[in-house]
Formats: C-alpha cells, sequence, structure tokens
C-alpha cells in the first residue's frame, strides 16, 4: 500500500500519565467509580472505571509501566532500533518483470526489498526464494499468466483485486500485495507506467507480510487486520526512516493516521466507547470495518502496534507472530503473551494511546 514520505520529524515527548487523573478518592478493585472509562493512578496501578451488571466499580488496575511517562512513540522506535540491528543478507527473492516493466522501479524493488530484509536477519529463516512479480497497468494479464506458473492465486483474488483499482485509480495505480494464503503466497506489485517514482515506505511493508508468512507459517489469513497491517506499518516506517532519516517518521505516521479522511466515519470525535466497537471491528482479517479501500486497520493499527512495541519490545511481537501458527485462538495468545486480556488491554492502554494520537496528530 502507498506511503507518503514528507516533512520534518520532531518527536515530542507525550506524557500519557496527564491523561489519567489522581483520584482524591483513592481507587481501589472492585469500589464503586462514576463513570465508565475515567481513570486513577494509584501508586503504581492505573485503574479504570468499568460497568459490572448493573454497577460501576474499579477494574483490577495495570501495573503502570514507564512508556506511560514518555513518549509510546520514541520507546517504540528505541526497542525496534535495539533489536533490530541490520546485517548482510544473500538474495532471497526470484524476480519476475513484465514487458513494460520500468527500469528504475525494477533497481527499486531489488534495492529496498534487500535493503528491508537486513533487518529481519534474526527472525527470517526462509530458505526457498520467494517470488517477486512486477508488472504495469499495461501487464495485468501477463501478471495472472506469471501467477499461474507457480500455481498462485488460483481462485483470482488478486486478479480482482488488481482489476478494481486500476479501474479506481487509474495513472495513480500503485498496488503492493503478499495475499494471505495457504502454502507459498508471492509479492506482487501492479502500478502505472506513468507514476512518479518517490521515496516511501511500500516495499519495507509489503516485505514486512513476508515475514509475518513466514513465521505464522502461511497462517496470516488468522492475524486481525490491525496487528497485520498495523505492524507492517510501523516496521516499514521505521526502516524508511533508518534509510532517510528521522524527518521522516512523524509525516508518514500521519498519512497513514489520516487516510481514515477516504472513508466515511471522522474517528477523531469518538469516545472511548466508540473506539472500543471500532476496534473490535478490526479483529478480522479484512473484513467488516477492516476495508482495505479505506485502510481503516492502518492508522490504529500502527498505534496499537506502537504500544505493544514500546512496552513489551520486538520479540513479544515476534512470539505472538508465531502463536498464529498454532492452534489456539489469537485472543488467548495474547493474554499467554502479554500477560493481560485484549479488552482490557484496548481500554487500558491501546485506546487511550490511539485518542491522545488523534488529538495531537491532526488533519490534512
Amino acid at each position: 500500500m502507498q506511503k507518503r514520505l514528507i516533512a520534518l520529524l520532531v518527536i515530542t515527548p507525550l506524557l500519557l500519565s496527564s491523561q489519567l487523573s489522581t483520584s482524591h478518592a483513592a481507587a481501589k478493585a472492585g469500589a464503586k467509580c462514576s463513570k465508565v472509562g475515567s481513570k486513577s493512578v494509584v501508586g503504581a496501578k492505573t485503574f479504570t472505571c468499568i460497568k459490572s451488571g448493573t454497577k460501576l466499580i474499579w477494574d483490577k488496575g495495570v501495573k503502570t509501566t514507564a512508556t506511560t511517562k514518555q513518549s509510546v512513540q520514541l520507546v517504540s522506535y528505541a526497542n525496534m532500533k535495539k533489536s533490530m540491528l541490520p546485517r548482510p543478507v544473500k538474495n532471497l527473492f526470484r524476480y519476475h518483470y513484465s514487458p513494460n516493466a520500468v527500469n528504475a522501479y525494477k533497481e527499486k524493488i531489488e534495492s529496498e526489498l534487500n535493503f528491508s530484509m537486513e533487518y529481519w536477519t534474526s527472525v527470517y529463516d526462509g530458505t526457498e526464494l520467494f517470488n517477486v512479480f512486477y508488472g504495469t497497468e499495461k501487464d495485468l494479464e501477463w501478471l495472472i499468466s506469471a501467477w499461474k506458473t507457480y500455481d498462485l492465486d488460483k481462485y483470482g483474488y488478486t486478479a480482482r483485486e488488481y482489476k478494481g483499482r486500476l479501474e479506481r485509480e487509474g495513472n495513480q495505480l500503485n498496488a503492493g500485495s503478499v495475499p494471505s494464503q495457504d502454502g507459498p503466497s508471492h509479492l506482487s506489485f501492479f502500478r502505472s507506467s506513468t507514476r512518479s517514482i518517490q521515496p516511501d515506505s511500500m516495499i519495507p511493508h509489503e516485505n514486512v507480510h513476508i515475514v509475518q508468512q513466514q513465521l505464522t507459517k502461511s497462517r496470516t489469513d488468522q492475524m486481525p487486520c490491525w496487528l497485520r497491517e498495523g505492524t507492517a506499518s510501523l516496521f516499514g516506517i521505521f526502516q524508511t526512516t533508518e534509510k532517510y532519516g528521522l524527518r521522516v517518521y512523524d509525516e508518514a505516521k500521519r498519512s497513514e493516521m489520516n487516510a481514515y479522511q477516504g472513508g466515511s466515519t471522522e474517528i477523531r470525535k469518538f469516545s472511548d466507547s466508540q473506539w472500543f466497537t471500532h476496534l473490535k471491528s478490526l479483529e478480522g482479517n479484512f473484513s467488516g470495518g477492516c476495508d482495505f479501500k479505506n485502510r481503516f486497520a492502518y492508522g490504529a493499527g500502527l498505534l496499537l502496534s506502537e504500544v505493544l512495541m514500546a512496552d513489551s519490545g520486538f520479540e513479544k511481537m515476534m512470539e505472538f507472530w508465531r502463536a498464529f501458527s498454532l492452534e489456539v485462538d489469537w485472543r488467548q495468545s495474547f493474554k499467554n503473551i502479554y500477560g493481560v486480556e485484549l479488552d482490557i488491554w484496548y481500554k487500558t492502554k491501546g485506546i487511550p494511546h490511539v485518542m491522545s494520537e488523534y488529538a495531537r496528530i491532526k488533519r490534512y
């Protein structure tokens, strides 16, 4: 998916703790409270007012971590930089180019895929060359034929998606995807030959899906779309920032968050309860609220992924990805790995960060 790379990054520490009220009457688990969603910090714990039956009570509380005292974005970035140390890699791809492929974009694909994979050497151990296809707006039939050679896109999902993208986007066409499917997948680009070539995080973003496909053992279709696309955006923007400098992070993040403007939902007006309902709709794999045309999973998913990375680091996230290869409900895996029920985490950690960032980062 297209990423934008503009502007200057100024990372300003965001004191999330300022959004939490300190109660005059100290909150205690099970005690009465007055407003659902309100929070109270007592000692090292943050309590949230929840509805239990007909009563409003304080929940059990969660331990206040260091990341509530500084920018989640800053800590998230530092954790990626600490754990994702780039190392040289051999060629991991088999490239297929259409007759009309633009040479400059072919060079960009190969350069950026190699650059991106250098950051994944600690976890990616694929031995088979991964198929990469690139065609222009003139080459959809060529792409379909090339996929068939490797028994890819057997049901025509990607072909139909690309046909729709071509009709909608015309000379702005810029499609890339690693389809969620059993067995070998592929990375394909379908792009207008007249579109200018700019620095962006699209190729690193799509490369993340290759790593996800390998670590989940081809079960990325089990991932909630906020996680699948949100972590791809997080790592894609991180790698692009490492290449071009810190000035790009905020604007790339802003672009992802404001992709919601293409939809009919004004999420900046959401209450915390509306956000909870919306995040639950992003738990499918491109179903319900995950409609990729309006990119509903990308901005919120990026912010949720920042919180997970800031609080628990890279290794925990990789453990979570691998858990999708197991016959275990992913919500249970989340609890096993992160030590908290998913819905409680949404309310106490995820939603406060999402709301604070949408308040901080403005529309275009």
